[in-house]
């Protein structure tokens, strides 16, 4: 069953100190038990931006202003669950290197850790990570596809990734 229909429309957040980033271990859906940033789907009226605040927010903790929020890109990732079902997310990107009070662990990410730009635990994090993260942790825009195998534990298909002069408005 092809659940591509509808389009799924997720943020990432990625906050940022000097060489360092902060990531937690998500404790469910894709991704579940792996390092990662901090994000969630778009909701009814919101723009894109206003969900990578909400989602980073009530995840983390931290106080944050939409217009701190530096966009970096988006990525679509093909995904297939394990009865066969296929479903697509388009994922936008967000550094963030402001923000207000400390990250907690919570529900949904826990152990919240900094981990230095160019020693990043990819072995513990989602297989196309290794692929796409360092660009983006730089700064530079992006736009790209992966496909992800069953439960999105492997790549079936290389990786499309360019590098853009130019993002679309996300709000």
């Amino acid at each position: 069953m092809d659940l591509r229909k509808k389009k799924i429309t997720a943020t990432l957040v990625f906050p940022i100190k000097g060489d360092k980033v902060l990531l937690a271990r998500k404790t469910r859906k894709i991704g579940m038990g792996l390092w990662n940033g901090w994000g969630g789907m778009v909701e009814e009226g919101e723009t894109i931006r206003q969900t990578a605040s909400r989602e980073f927010v009530e995840e983390s903790g931290i106080r944050v202003k939409d217009r701190d929020l530096e966009y970096v890109g988006e990525i679509t990732f093909h995904n297939q669950k394990a009865d066969g079902r296929r479903f697509d997310v388009e994922v936008h990107m967000f550094l963030l290197k402001k923000w207000t009070g400390k990250v907690k662990s919570n529900s949904e990410m826990r152990d919240p850790t900094f981990w230095e730009i160019d020693k990043l635990p990819f072995e513990e994090m989602m297989p196309s990570d290794s692929e796409w993260l360092g660009t983006v942790l730089t700064g530079e825009w992006i736009s790209g596809e992966v496909w992800h195998g069953l439960d999105q534990k492997t790549i079936i298909k290389p990786t499309l990734l360019k590098k853009v002069k130019k993002l679309r408005n996300i709000g």
